[in-house]
């Protein structure tokens, strides 16, 4: 009993001399930085669903398109068609797409995003995030999410909810981008 109570006092003072004002006004190295435009974009390198490795870092000189999504997400399905239509236009000029999927395996089976990408015939990299360290880095909340990096790799824009890939302004966006 008196090594029980000897190991919960040191402990207590531990505790309260280790939470002392020193350095408390020192950020943290681990604090999440929010991304935002104008901002370099954050560094990765992953594997694809057909094991590919791809790293962001490797695609400066181009325009990416990161689009993060969901499987059980209604809206990111009924737009990736349009989002590939769009990289078909462009990809020969130097637009590179990215679908980052944040699906585990118990929320969407690998079986079943392949044969989603399959059906949809999209071409472009298409990343499975699991462990969602991809969606960790961009401070993805929610789905569907679009970052935009210029060919310097910083972020351009940054989009949350559905896209109309289609729309003149999206066209003149990454146009002005490809320049």
């Amino acid at each position: 009993m008196r090594r029980l109570l000897t190991a919960f006092m040191f402990t207590w003072v531990a505790l309260i001399y280790g939470c002392s004002k020193d350095g408390a006004d020192k950020p943290s190295p681990y604090a999440s930085i929010e991304p935002k435009a104008g901002a370099p974009a954050a560094d990765f390198l992953y594997r694809d669903i057909d094991e590919a490795p791809f790293r962001l870092s490797d695609q400066r000189g181009k325009a990416v398109v990161l689009y993060f999504w969901r499987m059980k997400c209604k809206e990111c399905k009924e737009e990736l068609p349009g989002l590939e239509a769009f990289y078909r236009a462009y990809k020969a000029r130097g637009l590179v797409v990215v679908a980052v999927g944040a699906d585990t395996m118990h929320s969407a089976p690998i079986e079943d995003v392949r044969a989603f990408i399959a059906k949809n015939g999209l071409t472009f990299v298409n990343i499975r995030d699991s462990e969602g360290y991809v969606s960790e880095a961009f401070s993805v909340l929610r789905a569907p999410t679009v970052f935009v990096i210029d060919k310097k790799g910083n972020i351009a824009r940054i989009k949350e909810g559905a896209t109309d890939w289609a729309s003149p302004e999206n066209a003149a966006f990454v146009e002005s981008l490809l320049k």
